[in-house]
């Protein structure tokens, strides 16, 4: 197996995925006590990431056009101070409806850092880019870990939600300039026209295979987004949890996806992405049928754990298996298949909120192993297809072994 070869940029990603997660976990961490100063229900709670998760998805639609034009890392330096200046007016926000457009304009950050990051490690590591997609994500796993650590002990120490959205709000400035600094440093790649740029996703959306990937991003995101968004208020609700205690709750959720993504980085290869993702979801099909079910809070802990474990290649391992069963431009791909997974993460969000005002919290938790069921399904089915001979050009599937 080759060694592991690190680029500055990658150094850059990963600090933004830091940013960009602390942004994602805020509301949900700090929900409870957000609901009770300004008088939300758990639908209007889970509406906030929808507000988000909208702007993202269509900044991701965006994104590529800008990374055409300005290069990948000077848009991401652009997006995440977008991303603090976003923060920095939610934690003045005085009312719900501020709440929501702040969380938007957070979105419109985001969404420059989630269409453009996995590409640029794409671009940086064309022919193994499975482990390096692994091991740069699983640091949105640590800015998930540290953020819901650090704020649930603050609030729990009634440190206003206010201050710490303020300094998330600085970090991400930072963060946005360091990539300013480093853009000169950036993989030359042929810069794209807008012709080009729709001629990619035409290209795309017209291959059959496609398809395929839509719905597995979508049902992945959504895993993803049931524990990360509700874990915190499921413990404060159902196990009478004080903010730390709900911090620790997602905390061992996001210290599950930091060893999953570390490991499957350091140890799957390219060949065996697929394969990595079936036990993935055979596992959290289980674990995440147990967890509504248990009693006792370290039971709870525990199996937050697992299911961090099961769902962390999910995100990075799909993309990278994609780009190899799908010869088409990498970056438009990454962008489009992101923008099946943000809806993913938004619906659950909401889904799981609405279920929750009319059956309880711990109720909704039983949607969560539909989505790995399905996706074990759609997974197996893909790997089942064979391209026809009157797909298009884009359906001439060949695997392509990891480069050594």
């Amino acid at each position: 197996m080759a060694k592991l070869r690190f680029h500055w940029l990658d150094g850059a990603a990963c600090v933004s995925f830091l940013a960009y997660s602390a942004s994602a976990v805020l509301t949900p961490i700090c929900l409870v006590i957000l609901a009770s100063e300004l008088s939300l229900t758990l639908a209007q709670g889970g509406t906030i990431e929808v507000a988000r998760s909208l702007l993202i998805l269509l900044v991701l639609l965006a994104s590529g056009f800008a990374a055409a034009r300005w290069g990948k890392a000077s848009v991401l330096g652009m997006g995440l101070v977008v991303l603090g200046v976003g923060l920095g007016l939610y934690a003045m926000a005085p009312v719900y409806g501020v709440i929501v457009m702040a969380a938007a304009l957070v979105g419109l950050g985001g969404g420059v850092v989630e269409g453009l990051i996995n590409p640029l490690v794409q671009e940086l590591h064309p022919s193994d880019s499975g482990r390096y997609l692994n091991i740069v994500n699983g640091f949105w796993s640590v800015g998930v870990l540290l953020t819901v650590l650090i704020t649930g002990d603050l609030l729990t120490r009634n440190v206003s939600w206010r201050v710490i959205a303020a300094s998330l709000a600085g970090f991400s400035v930072l963060a946005g300039g360091l990539f300013l600094f480093l853009a000169r440093h950036a993989p030359h790649v042929i810069s794209h026209t807008a012709g080009d740029v729709l001629g990619h996703k035409r290209e795309i959306l017209t291959t059959g295979r496609f398809w395929l990937f839509v719905p597995m991003m979508f049902l992945a995101g959504g895993a993803e987004g049931a524990f990360t968004f509700w874990s915190a208020s499921y413990i404060q609700l159902h196990h009478q949890g004080l903010p730390r205690a709900g911090g620790i709750g997602t905390a061992c959720f996001a210290g599950g996806m930091i060893v999953g993504r570390f490991a499957g980085g350091w140890l799957i290869e390219q060949r065996h992405l697929r394969r990595f993702i079936i036990l993935s979801a055979l596992a959290g099909l289980g674990i995440s049928f147990l967890v509504p079910k248990v009693q006792s809070l370290e039971t709870l802990y525990t199996l937050l754990v697992l299911a961090g474990l099961s769902v962390a290649c999910f995100w990075p391992s799909i993309q990278s298996y994609a780009v190899d069963r799908l010869p088409v431009e990498p970056t438009a791909l990454f962008i489009l298949l992101s923008c099946a997974g943000i809806p993913g993460f938004a619906f659950v969000s909401w889904l799981m909120g609405f279920v929750g005002d009319r059956a309880g919290l711990r109720a909704s938790f039983f949607v969560v192993p539909a989505f790995f069921a399905l996706l074990l399904f759609i997974v197996i089915v893909e790997r089942a297809c064979r391209p026809r001979s009157t797909d298009p050009p884009g359906e001439a599937i060949q695997e392509r072994p990891p480069e050594r």
